[in-house]
């Protein structure tokens, strides 16, 4: 189980790396075993430690076996009474950090060396020390069951975890063909390419997060832009032999190491704080390989096991084989690939598999599973092997992600030039065997920080500790001989959110430059931050909006508390109380509360002028101001609120100068139509599409004339002017029941019809007539 998980949470493992869901921890789990054991194999077991009051019920006899391992020197005194075949069985439980094994695999791993599974495995059931789990919670009625494994089904074997605590590697029996003599050209990796993988990942899941199913699946857009990701997909520099599907390798690995992780509560999968880094700098290294040697999913030539795979992968399990017979090699001398790829077929033939369903059928093997980057690369070999001895098979996984690792080194025999292999100091730390590797020579001044802001690194300067340092703001670009990163304001961003200063980012570069920095550098990093450091995150906040500035300071002035607990005033009617502050809702007369996931309600109201919009207070929502705010002015005065006497509401005016103002930003006619019809739910008032109209300067010049206007003591008198002959043709529009209007060309006929008529017509001459 890896250590950055919590007790209650367990690793499983999904097509790109791990997901974590709630399941019980170790010890919990090996109870649920016992617990389903029959009782009279509960009491055997009981005896065989020697429990003196043995407790009635499978439940209590569970526990009293279990309390009994986790004692001091419980599980160690009986450990030591167990075969080396035992003791050698428990020390793949250690090596792989794995609580649990498929007894199928475990099968496996012993018979590669040379160990039977039974005799391996029945003594640590005997004394408890591992537990049988049945398919479908079936009762295990003897541990014969786990012994001779049946075709059908998964048993699984679950270890105490005070077996876990005490169990030490142990060698295999055997002398392998090793060479003395001297080689050539021998090769070791640095053992960075992983890490720095990794930290390319840890880099753009920081940016986004990856989405994944409920299974633990990572979505396609997501896994496709791992995959197209030239820093994460792109080949090795110094590869003896190519990694298949190398991005899911990354994620599986920075997965199981704690570089990434499920999100809890949601289905993402994002980065690790920064300070992980720091944390774990000085056993990453080690970290890693002992994840690749649990990492049952991902195949050597065929890469990433296909989603949904029915078949186990067989080739995984063999990784803690080879390293322990190569651990049996003397730290000076030598062994071909070859050789030990016959070696170990002796032990088991066909041990390449790529796939098992058990091993009792024809040479323990199954159809071969196909993985997703098997489709790209070809399939996996199948049983018809044409390499008979698995040497290629062997030098993809030795040469492969081993050399990578940094657990191998490699050179060529003289004079046959067979490819030969050795343990190097971490390999046989990872294996307990040795002591931690030694420091790599320092090479301070390794960085050459360009003036566009990109800089090159090489290898010899890099170390893990200082991998994190630079992948925290920083953008690496190219990975190979000499590795290249980019420093972006978004990168700067992350490190500033991660903890960092400008001038800790700067002194850092500065340290490892060959020669001083450009001055635009500093001052870009700096002015970046600055401009992130004006924004302040609050993760939980409560926003209050006051009528006035007025209202705003009454508040203030009568808040509670101490210093802490203030309010914080972000404009001229809105406070910001942090989520730890207290809020006295008790002198507040609240008008509402506002959810901003819902759309936004009709607040305003036009009022008869057509320019003047009022806002009412108890529906508005702190987004409505900055909208007026674009086109419109605030004015002084109130407006009284009808539906609540007493209480005022705040008015705003739209004029030429404000529309102007909202053109000049971006406010457009039919942006204006959809605020109004949101916000007031009518319209754009025909006073406001006036001043529109006219600020567009489209409009063709207006047309005047000055009508004379009849007016009759009746509409009687006027409906017989315009129906009587001598004056219906020189009437003009009928304005009204009594109005008419009298163009100016009849005029005179018209004074002369009605004088003819015995009427008279008064103000002719004051209006301007004849």
């Amino acid at each position: 189980m890896s250590e950055d998980l919590e007790d209650n949470d367990l690793e499983i493992e999904d097509a790109f790396g791990t997901a974590t869901i709630p399941v019980i921890p170790p010890v919990e789990a090996y109870l649920q075993a016992l617990r389903l054991y029959d009782g009279a194999l509960l009491v055997e077991i009981a005896r065989t430690l020697r429990i003196n009051e043995i407790p009635a019920g499978r439940a209590p006899l569970a526990s009293s076996i279990s309390d009994l391992l986790a004692r001091p020197r419980g599980a160690e005194s009986r450990l030591a009474s167990t075969p080396r075949e035992s003791r050698l069985a428990a020390g793949l439980f250690v090596l792989t950090d794995r609580t649990s094994w498929s007894a199928h695999a475990l099968a496996f791993t012993l018979r590669c060396l040379g160990v039977e599974f039974g005799e391996a495995v029945r003594p640590l059931l005997d004394h408890g020390l591992l537990a049988v789990s049945l398919p479908g919670g079936t009762t295990v009625r003897s541990l014969d069951v786990a012994v001779n494994p049946s075709p059908e089904g998964v048993i699984i074997l679950l270890a105490h975890p005070a077996l876990i605590a005490n169990a030490r590697t142990v060698l295999p029996e055997g002398s392998l063909p090793s060479i003395s003599r001297p080689v050539r050209s021998p090769r070791e990796a640095d053992g960075l390419e992983p890490i720095i993988r990794m930290a390319a990942l840890w880099q753009r899941v920081a940016d986004a997060p990856l989405r994944q199913t409920q299974q633990g699946t990572i979505y396609k857009r997501d896994r496709e832009r791992l995959e197209d990701d030239p820093v994460l997909a792109g080949p090795i520099a110094d590869a003896l032999e190519p990694l298949p599907d190398m991005p899911s390798l990354w994620l599986a690995l920075a997965a199981g190491v704690g570089i990434v992780r499920g999100e809890r509560g949601t289905e993402r999968v994002v980065a690790a704080e920064p300070v992980y880094w720091s944390d774990n700098a000085y056993h990453l290294a080690q970290m890693v390989a002992q994840r690749w040697l649990s990492l049952t999913n991902w195949h050597e030539q065929g890469g990433l096991q296909r989603d949904g795979a029915i078949y186990e992968l067989a080739l995984p399990n063999a990784r803690p084989a080879v390293l322990l017979w190569l651990a049996t090699v003397p730290e000076d001398e030598w062994i071909a690939t070859e050789d030990l790829a016959a070696f170990l077929g002796e032990h088991l033939p066909h041990w390449d598999v790529p796939t098992f369903l058990n091993l009792n059928g024809p040479n323990g093997a199954s159809p071969p599973a196909q993985g997703r980057g098997a489709a790209k690369r070809g399939k996996p070999k199948a049983t018809t092997n044409p390499d008979p001895l698995g040497a290629s098979t062997l030098e993809a996984l030795l040469l492969g992600p081993a050399y990578q690792l940094g657990l191998i080194r490699a050179a060529e025999e003289i004079p046959s030039n067979r490819r030969v292999v050795q343990l190097t100091p971490l390999g046989r730390y990872l294996l307990s065997l040795g002591p931690p590797p030694g420091p790599r020579p320092a090479y301070e001044h390794f960085l050459f920080v360009q003036p566009n802001f990109e800089a090159i690194a090489y290898r010899q300067g890099l170390n893990p500790g200082i991998i994190g340092q630079l992948s925290r703001f920083t953008l690496w670009t190219q990975v190979g001989a000499a590795l290249a990163f980019r420093i972006t304001p978004e990168s700067v961003y992350r490190g500033l959110e991660g903890g960092m200063n400008p001038q800790g980012m700067l002194d850092l570069l500065t340290k490892h430059s060959a020669r001083p920095l450009h001055s635009g550098l500093a001052e870009s990093v700096r002015t970046w931050a600055g401009r992130r450091e004006r924004v302040t995150y609050h993760a939980a906040a409560t926003l209050i909006e006051f009528a006035s500035t007025a209202e705003l300071e009454l508040a203030l002035s009568h808040w509670p508390g101490g210093e802490a607990t203030l309010p914080v005033q972000i404009s001229d009617r809105l406070l910001l109380v942090d989520g730890n502050g207290v809020i006295p809702f008790q002198r507040f007369r609240m008008a509402g509360a506002r959810d901003y996931r819902r759309p936004p309600e009709a607040c305003v109201e036009v009022e008869p002028d057509g320019i003047s919009l009022s806002l009412d207070l108890a529906r508005s929502d702190l987004l409505v101001d900055a909208e007026l705010a674009r086109f419109a002015d605030e004015s002084a005065e109130r407006v009284q609120n009808r539906e609540s006497p007493g209480s005022h509401r705040r008015r705003f005016v739209v004029s030429a100068e404000s529309l102007t103002r909202g053109l000049d930003a971006g406010v457009t006619p039919p942006s204006l139509s959809q605020w109004f019809h949101r916000r007031t739910g009518m319209e754009t008032p025909p006073a406001i599409r006036l001043l529109l109209a006219a600020l567009a300067s489209q409009v063709s010049p207006l047309q005047t004339s000055r009508p004379l206007v009849l007016h009759t003591p009746t509409s009687e008198l006027l409906d017989g002017l315009a129906q009587h002959p001598a004056t219906c043709n020189l009437l003009g529009d009928r304005l009204g029941p009594t109005s008419v209007v009298i163009p100016d060309d009849t005029l005179l006929a018209f004074r002369q019809a009605v004088t003819r008529l015995g009427l008279k017509i008064a103000g002719v001459e004051r209006s301007g007539g004849p």
